[in-house]
C-alpha cells in the first residue's frame, strides 16, 4: 500500500511537471512570437519624432498606453476611451453601459495567438475587439473595481484557452471559451506604519523558464506566484531584498535570452535579477548615469540586443548601454523633437517603428527624418546662398553669415548691411551685393577689395540699378549680376564698370520691359542662357548677340530657374514645369512625375547625390530617383523676400537651401528606405442600394473574412482599404484589380475606395497590395465575391427554358404539320367544291345541250333559229360558268381588287342591256388587302345571282351596288328603285340559294325592301 501511494504520487509529480512544462513552452512560443522582432531588429539610435495630439484626433491627452497589433493598427489607450490609428485617422471606441463595455482608463493590450486584441483596464474591466463588427465586447471579471486611474494590469496567455489578467486583490485565470473565472485572491500588510491588510494590486505578469509566474506590484515589490499551489512568495519578506529593491512598485519586467529578468525599479534604478537564484546580478542607478539630482522613475523598458530603451516620467526617453554601463542617448525637449520629457509607454511595431506615450502619442524613427532648419539671426530671412571653400554663405539683411560643414552658422561679416546677392569668384574672392554697392570681399570677410557704385541707369524714366540679387562667373571671368529691376548686368573687367545689357530691358516687339529671373553659363558654345519672363534668350560673350528662342509657346513662357547638373543636363522650370533643354537645338523635354499631385509650381531643381533630384513646389520638397518620387513638408519659401525662387546649393553632399525661415538642410544619406512593406487591409464592403421607393447604404465590416455572398441585386460596390504604413501615410499606394472584371490594376493614393456598379452575377477575385512611400510593394491578398444570380438565371431556370423551348419547337412543328393537313384538306376541299360546281352548273347545261342535239340529230324537233339561239345561249352560259370556276381558284385573283373589278365588269355587261344605271361604292377596307378564296366566290356568286335576278324581275332604272367595311364587318348590299311586288317566285327570287352560299361562308343573307329591293350579306372578319 505504501508504495502504491509513492507510485501514484510520483506519477501526479511527473505529470503536474509535464504540465508546467508544457505551459511554459506555449508561453514561449507566444513569447518568441512576440518578440521576434525585437529580438532580430537592432536598436534605432537616430530617431525623428512624430507627435499627435488632440489637435490631431486624440480625444484626451490623457494617454495611458499604446499598442500595435498584427493588422498593423495602433491603439492608444486614454482617460476618455480607447483609439485606433491607420496613420491618418482616429477612430474612438467610448463607453457603453447598456453593453457593459467601459474603456474609460483601459490600459492594458495584448493579442493572443489567434489574433484577439484584448483590452483590460486598472478597474478590472476586461474587453475584446470583434473586428467583424468593429465594436469592444466586455467580458465579467470578478475582480472589478470601478477605479479608473489606476496603472495597466497585464494580461499573459497561459495555454491556448486561458489567460493570466492582473488584478486588484490578485490574480485571474480566465477561460477564454465560456468566460469563466478562477481568483488566486491576495492581501498583506503594506509594513508597520500601516499595519492593514489590503488588497495587493498586480500590474506585472512574466513567467520564468521553470513555470513560475513572478508579479510587479505597486507597493508590494516583486512577488513569486506558483501556478500549481495556487500560493504567493514576496521578495520583500527576505532579508535581502527588505527595504533595498524590488520591494515596492515594479514597473516592469523584460526578460533575457537567457532566462535571466530586468526589472524597472520605479524610484530604485534598472534591477538585472535571476528568477532561478532569486538573486540580484546587478543593479544600475540611471540618476547617476544622467547626472541627475534627482531620481529616475522607470515607467517601461525595452530590451533591443545590449541595449536598453527606458521611457521615464521626468527625463525622456533614454537608451542605455547594458555592456557599458553607459548612457548612449537622451531625447528630450530640449535636444530633439519630443514634444514633452514624460514617457509612460514604449513599444516597437513590426516596421520597426517606435511608439510612445505620455501627453502625446509619439512615433519615433531614424525614417522620419526632418530637414534641418536654422534661423539666422534675430529670425532673418535668407536672400541668396553661396558654396566656398570653407563652407555655406548666407545673406541677409543684417549682414553675411556662414555656415560650416557640421551645419554651425555664425555671423561671418563684420557689419550689420543689407546683402543680397553672394558669389565666390575664381580667385576666391567673394561678390556681396548691397543695397548701393557691390562689395568684393576677401575670403573671410574681413576685408574689403573693391566696390562698385550702383550709378547706372538702367532705362529711359531714370530708374537707377540697385541690389544686386543675383551674381554669376562665366567661364571668360566676366561677372554678371541681376539688378532688383530684374535687369542683367556685367562688370568691364577692362574699365571696371557696371554695363547694361539694353538688348534684354525692353522687348522689340511688344515694348515690354523684359524681367531677367536666371542666368546659366554655357562655356562650350561661348554664351549665357538667360530666363526670362518672355521666354528662353541666349547672350554671346564676345558680341553680347540677343536671341529669343521662339520655337514653341513653351520657349516663351517664364522661365524662373535654370540649372546644370552632374551629367551636364541643362533643366530649365518653365511656367512652373520642369523640362530638360537640349543645348543643341532648345528642343525641351518635360520631367515626368508619375504622382501628378506633387507637380505644382515648381521653384528649383538640383542633383545629390548622383542620379538624385531635389525640387522645390509649393506642396514642399519632393525627391525624384528613378522616376519614383517622394514628397517631403517643408514650409521654408521666399515668398516675402527680394529673391525668388528661394537660393539653393549643394556642399559636401548636402543640399542647402533658404528662405523665410532660415537656411534648410538636407542631408540625403540621413533619409533611409524602409523596405518593410506597409499592411494592407480590405475594411468593409459598402453597398448602396436604391429603388422606386428608397435608398440607403449597408455596410460589411470585412475583419478576418476570406470571401462575401451577396444576391443579384447587391452588385453596386464599394471596396474600403487601408494601408498601415506609418513613414509617410499620405504618400503610401494602393493597387487592386477584380479578376472577371477588370484587365489591369488601378491605382489609388489619397482616395482610397474602389467603386464597381452593376456587376454581372459571377464569381470574382478582388487581388489588392499595398506600397509605403519608399515604393516598397506588399504581397498580394486575394478576397473572393461571388454574386448571385436571380432566380431566372439559375441553373434550374435555364433547364426549365430548355424544356419550355423544346415543348414550343414541339409544339410549333406540330401546328406546321396541322396547317400543312388543313391547307391539304382545303385544297381538297376546293377541288370537291369545283367538281361540284362543274357538275351542278356546267354539268347540267351541258347535258340539255347534249339532248337537243340529239333530238335534232334524230329529227324529232325542227331546227329553228330560236332552237339554234337557245343552244348558243346555253354555250354562252356555260363557258361563263366555268370562266367563274376558273376565276374563283386563280390564287392571283386573292384579293379585295380583284373582286370588285370582277364585280364591276358583270354590272357594267348586264345592267346596261335593261337600261339600268348602277352606281358602286366601296368604303371602308383596303383594296390591295387579301380575301379568303372562298369568300370571294361566294361574294361573288350572290351578287351574280343578285343581279340576274334584278334583270328579270325589277321595274326599276337604278341600281345602287356597296362594298364596305365596318367594326370588323363587310357588308355587301345591291338595292333597286323598283316598286313592291306581291308576286315573288315562293324561291323567293333564289334567295334560298345565295342565303345557302352566305351561311357557307358564315355570312348572314338578307332581303327587305325599304324603297327599294334590297339584298345584303353581312360577313363577320376574322380580328
Amino acid at each position: 500500500m505504501k508504495n502504491l501511494n509513492i507510485f501514484i504520487t510520483t506519477l501526479l509529480c511527473l505529470f503536474t511537471l509535464f504540465a508546467c512544462k508544457k505551459d511554459t513552452e506555449l508561453d514561449e512560443t507566444a513569447d518568441k512570437e512576440k518578440g521576434v522582432l525585437t529580438a532580430m531588429a537592432k536598436a534605432d539610435t537616430n530617431l525623428y519624432f512624430k507627435s499627435f495630439s488632440t489637435a490631431d484626433g486624440l480625444i484626451s491627452s490623457e494617454l495611458l498606453n499604446v499598442f500595435t497589433d498584427s493588422y498593423g493598427y495602433v491603439w492608444t489607450a486614454t482617460g476618455k476611451g480607447v483609439m485606433r490609428f491607420d496613420g491618418k485617422t482616429f477612430t474612438p471606441f467610448f463607453d457603453d453601459i447598456e453593453t457593459n463595455v467601459r474603456l474609460q482608463g483601459a490600459t492594458s493590450f495584448f493579442e493572443d495567438r489567434v489574433g484577439k486584441l484584448w483590452l483590460f483596464s486598472g478597474a478590472g474591466y476586461l474587453h475584446w475587439y470583434d473586428r467583424e463588427a468593429n465594436k469592444m465586447v466586455a467580458v465579467s471579471t470578478k475582480l472589478e473595481n470601478g477605479w479608473l486611474a489606476e496603472r495597466p494590469m497585464n494580461i499573459m496567455q497561459a495555454d491556448s484557452t486561458h489567460l493570466w489578467i492582473g488584478g486588484y486583490g490578485g490574480l485571474q485565470k480566465i477561460n477564454i471559451e465560456n468566460d469563466s473565472t478562477e481568483v488566486f485572491p491576495v492581501e498583506k500588510i503594506r509594513n508597520m506604519d500601516w499595519p492593514h491588510e489590503e488588497k495587493v494590486r498586480i500590474e506585472i505578469i512574466k513567467k520564468d523558464l521553470t513555470g513560475q509566474i513572478w508579479l510587479g506590484t505597486k507597493k508590494f515589490g516583486l512577488v513569486k506566484f506558483d501556478p500549481i499551489s495556487g500560493t504567493y512568495d514576496f521578495l520583500r519578506d527576505k532579508p535581502a531584498f527588505s527595504n533595498i529593491i524590488l520591494d515596492d512598485w515594479i514597473t516592469d519586467i523584460e526578460i533575457d535570452a537567457d532566462g535571466t529578468f530586468w526589472i524597472s525599479d520605479f524610484e530604485q534604478g534598472l534591477v538585472h535579477f535571476d528568477p532561478k537564484a532569486e538573486k540580484v546580478l546587478d543593479f544600475i542607478e540611471i540618476e547617476d548615469l544622467l547626472n541627475s539630482p534627482y531620481k529616475v522613475a522607470i515607467r517601461e523598458v525595452l530590451k533591443e540586443g545590449n541595449l536598453m530603451w527606458l521611457a521615464t516620467n521626468f527625463h525622456g526617453l533614454v537608451l542605455l548601454d547594458l555592456d557599458t554601463k553607459r548612457i548612449v542617448r537622451q531625447f528630450t525637449t530640449e535636444n530633439s523633437d519630443l514634444p514633452s520629457n514624460e514617457v509612460m509607454t514604449i513599444g516597437r511595431d513590426t516596421q520597426n517603428n517606435y511608439w510612445l506615450s505620455g501627453s502625446h502619442l509619439i512615433a519615433a524613427s531614424s525614417m522620419f527624418y526632418k530637414f534641418k532648419s536654422t534661423a539666422l539671426g534675430n529670425n532673418l530671412p535668407v536672400y541668396d546662398l553661396a558654396k566656398t571653400d570653407n563652407g555655406i554663405l548666407a545673406s541677409t539683411k543684417k549682414g553675411i553669415y556662414s555656415i560650416n560643414e557640421k551645419d554651425e552658422i555664425k555671423k561671418a561679416s563684420l557689419d550689420n548691411l543689407g546683402y543680397f546677392g553672394l558669389y565666390q569668384s575664381a580667385d576666391k574672392q567673394i561678390w556681396a551685393g548691397s543695397s548701393f554697392k557691390n562689395y568684393v570681399l576677401s575670403p573671410d570677410l574681413k576685408k574689403t577689395n573693391r566696390t562698385y557704385n550702383y550709378d547706372l541707369l538702367v532705362d529711359s524714366v531714370g530708374n537707377y540699378l540697385r541690389r544686386g540679387l543675383r551674381i554669376m562667373e562665366d567661364s571668360q571671368g566676366k561677372i554678371w549680376m541681376i539688378d532688383n529691376w530684374n535687369r542683367l548686368k556685367y562688370i568691364d573687367p577692362t574699365s571696371g564698370k557696371i554695363q547694361n545689357i539694353f538688348e534684354l530691358a525692353q522687348d522689340p516687339i511688344s515694348k515690354k520691359f523684359i524681367q531677367v529671373k536666371t542666368i546659366l553659363d554655357d562655356p562650350q558654345r561661348e554664351r549665357l542662357l538667360i530666363g526670362t519672363d518672355i521666354g528662353l534668350v541666349t547672350l554671346n560673350y564676345q558680341n553680347f548677340e540677343v536671341k529669343y528662342i521662339t520655337k514653341t509657346p513653351q520657349h516663351k513662357e517664364t522661365v524662373k530657374y535654370l540649372y546644370r547638373d552632374k551629367h551636364g543636363k541643362i533643366w530649365g522650370i518653365f511656367a512652373n514645369k520642369i523640362f530638360e533643354i537640349n543645348a543643341h537645338d532648345f528642343s525641351l523635354s518635360p520631367l515626368i512625375i508619375k504622382d501628378k499631385e506633387f507637380a505644382k509650381n515648381f521653384n528649383w531643381i538640383v542633383e545629390e547625390p548622383l542620379n538624385t533630384y531635389w525640387m522645390q513646389s509649393s506642396l514642399g520638397i519632393i525627391k525624384y530617383e528613378n522616376e519614383k518620387s517622394a514628397l517631403f513638408k517643408n514650409s521654408n519659401f521666399s515668398e516675402g523676400s527680394f529673391n525668388k525662387p528661394a537660393p539653393v546649393v549643394t556642399y559636401q553632399g548636402k543640399v542647402y537651401f533658404g528662405g523665410e525661415n532660415g537656411v534648410s538642410t538636407i542631408d540625403p544619406s540621413l533619409l533611409k528606405i524602409n523596405n518593410i512593406p506597409p499592411f494592407i487591409n480590405l475594411n468593409a464592403v459598402r453597398i448602396p442600394f436604391k429603388n422606386e421607393t428608397s435608398s440607403y447604404d449597408s455596410t460589411i465590416s470585412i475583419g478576418k473574412k476570406e470571401a462575401l455572398e451577396l444576391d443579384y441585386y447587391q452588385n453596386r460596390l464599394s471596396f474600403q482599404f487601408e494601408a498601415l504604413h506609418f513613414k509617410d501615410p499620405s504618400a503610401n499606394t494602393i493597387k487592386y484589380k477584380l479578376a472577371g472584371y477588370d484587365d489591369n490594376f488601378t491605382t489609388l493614393t489619397s482616395n482610397k475606395e474602389a467603386n464597381y456598379t452593376n456587376l454581372n452575377s459571377g464569381k470574382y477575385q478582388l487581388i489588392f497590395a499595398a506600397a509605403n512611400s519608399d515604393g516598397i510593394w506588399s504581397k498580394e491578398k486575394i478576397f473572393n465575391i461571388t454574386i448571385h444570380p436571380p432566380w431566372y438565371k439559375t441553373w434550374w431556370a435555364f433547364v426549365l427554358y430548355v424544356l419550355f423551348a423544346a415543348a414550343a419547337i414541339y409544339g410549333w412543328i406540330r401546328y406546321r404539320v396541322f396547317m400543312k393537313l388543313q391547307k391539304f384538306k382545303a385544297t381538297e376541299d376546293i377541288r370537291t367544291k369545283i367538281s361540284a360546281d362543274l357538275h351542278d352548273d356546267v354539268g347540267s347545261i351541258l347535258t340539255g345541250l347534249s339532248m337537243k342535239s340529239e333530238l335534232m340529230a334524230l329529227g324529232v324537233k325542227e331546227i329553228e333559229p330560236e332552237s339554234l339561239n337557245k343552244i348558243s345561249e346555253m354555250a354562252r352560259e356555260a363557258m361563263e360558268r366555268m370562266r367563274d370556276t376558273v376565276w374563283a381558284i386563280d390564287s392571283r385573283k386573292d384579293k379585295y381588287e380583284n373582286l370588285l373589278d370582277r364585280m364591276n365588269a358583270y354590272a357594267n355587261t348586264n345592267l346596261p342591256l335593261k337600261d339600268f344605271q348602277y352606281d358602286f361604292d366601296t368604303t371602308g377596307f383596303n383594296p390591295k388587302s387579301f380575301i379568303q378564296p372562298d369568300v370571294r366566290q361566294s361574294l361573288y356568286l350572290i351578287f351574280k345571282e343578285a343581279i340576274t335576278n334584278l334583270l328579270k324581275h325589277s321595274d326599276g332604272d337604278k341600281v345602287t351596288i356597296n362594298l364596305y367595311q365596318e367594326s370588323k364587318t363587310l357588308y355587301m348590299q345591291i338595292k333597286d328603285n323598283g316598286l313592291l311586288k306581291n308576286d315573288i317566285p315562293s324561291d323567293g327570287l333564289g334567295q334560298s340559294n345565295m342565303k345557302a352560299r352566305a351561311e357557307k361562308i358564315g355570312g348572314v343573307f338578307r332581303t327587305y325592301y325599304d324603297q327599294g329591293f334590297i339584298v345584303e350579306v353581312a360577313l363577320k372578319q376574322a380580328s
